[in-house]
Formats: C-alpha cells, structure tokens, sequence
C-alpha cells in the first residue's frame, strides 16, 4: 500500500519512513509527488489542523493521506507554545531562533515546575471525509542542559529529558526510543485502517 506523507518537516519524513518502511507501507513525500503546496496551520487543537491538512493533500493527490500536527506543550506556559511551536515568535522561525528563545524561557520557570511533553496528532484520511486519528505524547521536564545533537526539525529535544530514563531524547537507544515514541504508536493505531 502507498500513502502520502504531508510534511515538510525532514526529521518527520525520516522518522514517518522508517515506521512505516518497518510494515510495509511504501510512503511518497511531498517532494516525490512535485507538490509545492504549503497547507498553512490556523485551528486552535492539534487535532483539527491534522484533519485539515489531511484533507487539503488528498485533495490535492486522490492518495491515502498520513498527516501530522503536534508540538511542545510546557505545563507553566499553560501548553505554549502547543499548535505554535514553529510559529513561537509569532512567524515561522528557525530551528536555531527556537533554540536560542527556548533557552532563554527556560530560566524563568522554576525547576519543580518544568513539565512538559511532546503531542502529536496523527490523521489518515482515506477519503475526505474518512478520517482516523490517534494521539500520544512523550512526557518529561525541562531541562537547562543544552543537548546540540538534535535532529534538524526537532530544536525542543535540545533542552528535553524523557521522564522514564532521564535522557535527551536522541541519546536514548533505538529500543528505549521505541518504548516512548509517540509516533510509532500513532502508526500502530492507525495502521488498522490501512
């Protein structure tokens, strides 16, 4: 079976293939398919931009759509910046303007108050009005400890710790990762529907 991938995003493509390479499903990108077409994010849940943006592409492509939204939730930041974590500033910014804003942020929020997560949001949409969806998260903390081995496209894991082996996400091992991966069990609950 073949999906479209909708994201631009390199370090979700790398990690969308290798899940879905793992059970069979052959993914097309954006890039592959020529579409240049940028779906711009406005709803206020990660939810509703995911089922939008699944929509938007299949319209465009008459393919099984995987879109994704999700983002950084800190609990002191009442869930900033949430659905705006690339939009933080208040414009698209640069993996290294988050960095260098995150670091800042954080030294104002008191350590025992540094909760925060990853959320994602996948949607299948088979058609457009058939839509599947599935949300899991990543929790952990803040933390001070700069980590400049992130993938591009994920600036957050650079001053995050997971809170089951209180590690920088890209220094867990492939298989701590993927007992925490809020993406692959996005993929495990969607896969169904495929």
């Amino acid at each position: 079976m073949k999906v479209l991938l909708a994201t631009h995003n390199p370090g979700k493509i790398k990690e969308y293939q290798k899940l879905l390479a793992e059970r069979g499903i052959e993914v097309e990108t954006l890039k592959t398919l020529g579409i240049g077409d940028k779906f711009e994010e406005t709803q206020e849940t990660f939810k509703a931009n995911a089922g939008d943006k699944a929509r938007f592409y299949f319209n465009l492509a008459k393919l099984p759509i995987l879109a994704e939204d999700g983002g950084f939730e800190i609990d002191y930041l009442n869930g900033e910046p949430g659905v705006k974590s690339r939009r933080w500033l208040g414009y698209e910014t640069t993996d290294g303007e988050i960095v260098k804003h995150l670091a800042k942020a954080i030294k104002g929020i008191p350590e025992n108050k540094r909760r925060a997560r990853f959320t994602a949001t996948l949607c299948l949409a088979k058609s457009e009005t058939d839509l599947h969806f599935a949300t899991n998260s990543i929790e952990g903390y803040l933390t001070e400890i700069f980590n400049d081995n992130y993938d591009k496209g994920f600036p957050y894991r650079a001053f995050f710790i997971e809170q089951n082996f209180k590690k920088h996400l890209m220094d867990l091992s492939p298989e701590e990762y993927s007992r925490i991966n809020h993406r692959q069990k996005n993929i495990e609950e969607i896969i169904k529907y495929l």
